[in-house]
Parts: C-alpha cells; sequence; structure tokens
C-alpha cells in the first residue's frame, strides 16, 4: 500500500525510539511533516535530525506526556510550525516495575498511570481541540495486547492500557 501523507502535519509521542519513531519515519517518508516528540532530548532530536539529514520535513519536540502544559505546548507548537494538525499517534508508554500488586507503590502507579493514561488523555484533549478548529483530524491511541488480557505482575500496566481502550471508545462516541 502506498499512502501520501502530503501536506499533511503528523504528531508522533514516544517517536525517540521503537514504535513511535517508526510511525515518525513512515508519516515523513510518505510525505507528512513529522512532529517528533519524546522526554528524551537526545533521542527524538538525533531521529529528527536523520529524517531532516534524508531531506524530510521534521520536527523534534520534547514532551513529557504526563505534564498537562508541556502537551499543550507541544500541539502549539506544531501548529506554529506546520500551520495545523491532521494526524496524531499518541504512542508513549513505560512499562510498571514488575511486583505482585500488593507490592507495587503509589509512586509507580502514579508515574505509569499518568504517561500511558493520563498523557492520552492529555493529547486527546488539546489534539482534539486543534482538530475541532479545522475541522478534521484523526488520531490513533497506542494501546497493547496488555490492554486485552492481565498478566502476573503487570497490573499496573495492564490496567492502564485496557483504559486506553475503553477511553478511545468512549471519546470515538
Amino acid at each position: 500500500m502506498n499512502l501520501s501523507f502530503e501536506n499533511r502535519a503528523a504528531l508522533v509521542t514516544g517517536a525517540g525510539s521503537g514504535i513511535g519513531l517508526a510511525t515518525a519515519k513512515a508519516f515523513a517518508e510518505s510525505g507528512a511533516a513529522a512532529v517528533l516528540a519524546d522526554w528524551n532530548e537526545k533521542l527524538v532530536r538525533a531521529a529528527t535530525d536523520e529524517l531532516v539529514a534524508q531531506g524530510h520535513k521534521a520536527l523534534a519536540v520534547v514532551c513529557d506526556v504526563s505534564d498537562d502544559a508541556q502537551v499543550e505546548a507541544m500541539v502549539k507548537k506544531t501548529v506554529a510550525t506546520f500551520g495545523k494538525l491532521d494526524a496524531a499517534f499518541n504512542n508513549a508508554g513505560v512499562q510498571n516495575v514488575l511486583a505482585e500488586t500488593a507490592d507495587t507503590t503509589r509512586e509507580d502507579y502514579d508515574r505509569v498511570m499518568g504517561i500511558n493514561l493520563r498523557g492520552v488523555w492529555s493529547c486527546m484533549k488539546f489534539e482534539l481541540q486543534q482538530m475541532r478548529k479545522q475541522g478534521s483530524g484523526t488520531i490513533v491511541n497506542c494501546s497493547s495486547l496488555g490492554g486485552l488480557v492481565g498478566g502476573a505482575e503487570r497490573g499496573i500496566y495492564h490496567a492502564a492500557k485496557h483504559g486506553v481502550l475503553w477511553f478511545t471508545k468512549s471519546a470515538a462516541l
């Protein structure tokens, strides 16, 4: 399949590595102006520099998706740079510290939920505000098989990813 994203602006969180980086590259290679967002400044800048060196339009944004102000600034920077936001892939996520539920900590719970679930909410909130102004846009939220099944020592992660699935369904309605 050969999809063209010419004259489109696409934002990808968690774009410093893995699935996020692969998605940002695919957007850029399909003609989109790609916005790569990640909390890891070194990784996101290196990935963006590589895309720009290959002749693609790309912008690096350092963003911790658990911080609403940073997410709002990320969306505003996207629009200020490329004039719009056509697509967003909310992919940023972390794994919990492996532990039985009785042995987990509030800090780990708050960290995982803050990035994996509240981060998706925050991204969607500001992306949708922009897309509503434009009258168009598409959002894809990355969950995990962990959103469909349970697993020993992964309760926090699975709960967050389950939440992403059902939050996405509700927002779509």
